[in-house]
């Protein structure tokens, strides 16, 4: 049974470990409306999806290979969607997720040029479904983007034994280009017109 809840309410289950209370305390202020349609979490089970058309590494604590980020562009109703997708593989678990998705320049950034995760849905309205323990999407209108933007999907990951406990704690991204900082966050560039059969100007 879907239940609508709300983003930040999501995050406060899963966790909070990359905000601080002031950060939290402007977003409940702001408040900002992310509205996640969310099934009942399916444990330690994932999807294989096949059917994306850009895809990168998801990296965790630098050294780790944890699963991928998927990016394809569905149509629903005639209104074409951006589903960008983290998937584990099935020792890490996605216990937080952040995503950027948009200009470069538009990126929340340190004056070293450090990202700054905490803060990324404040610049848009998601759509998030958390599908499992190792699928979170974020669904967006194609129309909210250029033809070709840049994406930064930050993530705390868990890594599992086979038992399902909690060996180990590490940052995540999708693997691209770093940043200008002194951090290993990273981020890359994704074309609309990369789907097959995907027509910008048809949208416009």
């Amino acid at each position: 049974m879907l239940k609508k809840i709300t983003f930040l309410a999501i995050l406060a289950f899963m966790s909070f470990s990359c905000q601080t209370d002031n950060e939290f305390d402007q977003l409940q202020q702001n408040n900002f409306d992310f509205t996640v349609l969310t099934k009942d979490l399916t444990g330690l089970s994932s999807r294989n999806s096949t059917t994306a058309c850009y895809s990168t590494p998801l990296i965790a604590g630098q050294n780790y290979d944890a699963g991928r980020i998927d990016v394809e562009i569905v149509n629903e109703s005639g209104t074409d969607y951006v589903y960008i997708t983290y998937i584990t593989n099935n020792e890490w678990i996605i216990k937080l997720t952040h995503l950027y998705a948009g200009d470069r320049d538009g990126i929340p950034e340190t004056k070293k040029g450090n990202p700054k995760p905490g803060v990324f849905e404040k610049r848009m309205d998601y759509e998030a479904n958390v599908i499992s323990d190792f699928e979170v999407e974020y669904k967006i209108p194609a129309s909210a983007f250029e033809t070709c933007f840049a994406i930064a999907a930050h993530a705390e990951l868990a890594k599992i034994d086979d038992k399902g406990n909690e060996i180990q704690r590490e940052t995540g991204w999708g693997q691209g280009d770093q940043f200008e900082g002194d951090s290993w966050a990273m981020l890359f560039d994704f074309c609309k017109t990369d789907c097959p059969g995907y027509n910008d100007d048809a949208t416009k």
